[in-house]
């Protein structure tokens, strides 16, 4: 959409724009955004991964895990790793209505994974949080 003279970019491409730097840190098979009702908003994955299952079984984990620290009076859920014998599942809460999710391979360097997915999980809420 042009206004003016300048360009005002869409929440959807701003979130893309998140997703592709995310991808830039390397050994990260899939990512994505998704609804914490399990609606897919955004990913990058490969052909044979089902986005909208992949979304919907994210949000389904977290909020299993949720339930469960509820339960057991153990506060908020920061994150949700899952580890598998093809890669490690990561996921992290993007504020009340989203969350960011990452497939990163058996190899892959967690630590610096685990920053990034912090730094892009924040923005993403600023970019869903934006009036």
């Amino acid at each position: 959409m042009i206004i003016g003279e300048s360009m005002v970019e869409t929440k959807k491409e701003k979130l893309d724009q998140v997703l592709a730097r995310f991808m830039q840190v390397g050994q990260i098979s899939a990512a994505g955004i998704v609804s914490t009702e399990g609606l897919l908003i955004t990913s990058i994955m490969p052909p044979d991964m089902n986005e909208r299952i992949v979304g919907a079984l994210c949000s389904t984990i977290i909020a299993s895990a949720q339930t469960a620290s509820s339960q057991m009076g153990t506060g908020e859920v920061a994150e949700v790793n899952v580890k598998t014998e093809h890669g490690v599942l990561l996921l992290k809460p993007s504020g009340e209505k989203a969350l960011f999710f990452a497939l990163a391979q058996v190899e892959a360097q967690l630590g610096l994974i685990t920053v990034e997915i912090e730094i892009r999980a924040k923005q993403v809420q600023e970019i869903l949080e934006e009036v």
